[in-house]
């Protein structure tokens, strides 16, 4: 009996033994295909959803939405970022098109410009999302001599490209539009020019949502309680208006500088900042004035 018994206990370490391994390989698989991101953003989409289809004060229904962080780099290295994300690139048309994923991802994760997930303020506001925040290693310099990438040059691509996995353009799907050409006549009356990225900065792939007024806000405004206060949610920028798209350009008055981005309307009735492209920390994404950051860093 005792020998019959200890057959069996080595077989059930051998069984024991081989799952582990199993399980084991299984894992290593599953970080190589670096499935955590993806779940991170569809965590944050499914809280977009819910939070805009609650009939729950906005607030009580939370977002789950993380920043990454992302690298640009010539040969797998990133002195300028701890633990990033990497993305190795050749060329300028690969910058491109890891960018334009960045602002194709951000507007799903956001719901497309379906979802109202901010509810309603008394007085129009910008809220903003940080989705990643994206920095260029040195050795992205020796493959792009230049040291800048053209932010027309981008648009261009989303021009050209399709959205991977769809039959639309990143231009489409961001913006509405499949002629670049209906951004840039708005962009020159306004004397504005794409401006550069350079890859000496970090930069956001960020968006923004303005909150719809409520009619205690809007019966507040007709009796001139607030007339002191702007109603608009983004102060000392230029706006330029034509074919449905509102261009919001830099600070320091209503013509000139770099684009910052681009606002539509949304099915949802509230515009939005459609992904954009924004230094980090800077004077730029100061003057979008959000009124807060809806990701967590």
């Amino acid at each position: 009996m005792k020998e019959k018994k200890g057959e069996l206990t080595t077989t059930q370490l051998v069984t024991i033994i081989i799952l582990i391994a199993s399980f084991a390989v299984i894992l290593f698989f599953i970080f190589r295909l670096n499935l955590g991101e993806t779940t991170d953003n569809e965590i944050c989409h499914n809280s977009v959803v819910t939070r805009g289809a609650s009939v729950l004060p906005t607030e009580s229904v939370p977002l789950k939405c993380q920043r990454s962080y992302l690298c640009i780099t010539g040969d797998s290295s990133c002195e300028v970022m701890t633990k990033p994300v990497k993305e190795k690139v050749e060329t300028t048309e690969e910058v491109y098109n890891i960018l334009a994923e960045e602002m194709a991802n951000c507007w799903w994760m956001f719901g497309e410009g379906k979802v109202n997930y901010v509810g309603d303020d008394f007085f129009e506001n910008l809220y903003c999302s940080i989705c990643s925040q994206i920095a260029f290693d040195d050795s992205v310099k020796e493959k792009l001599t230049e040291g800048v990438v053209d932010k027309e040059g981008l648009y261009t691509y989303m021009q050209d490209n399709n959205v991977a996995g769809k039959d639309e353009t990143y231009l489409s799907y961001l913006y509405g539009t499949e002629d670049l050409s209906e951004i840039k006549s708005i962009l020159n009356e306004q004397g504005v020019n794409f401006g550069p990225i350079d890859l000496d900065k970090q930069y956001y792939a960020m968006m923004g949502i303005t909150s719809e007024v409520s009619t205690l806000g809007w019966a507040l405004a007709g009796t001139g309680a607030v007339l002191s206060v702007a109603l608009l949610p983004i102060t000392g920028t230029g706006w330029g208006i034509g074919f449905g798209v509102a261009v919001m350009t830099g600070a320091g008055g209503a013509t000139g500088g770099s684009l910052l981005g681009i606002m539509v309307d949304g099915l949802s009735g509230n515009e939005y900042l459609s992904p954009s492209i924004i230094e980090a920390n800077s004077q730029e994404f100061e003057a979008l004035g959000c009124k807060s950051i809806t990701t967590l860093s």
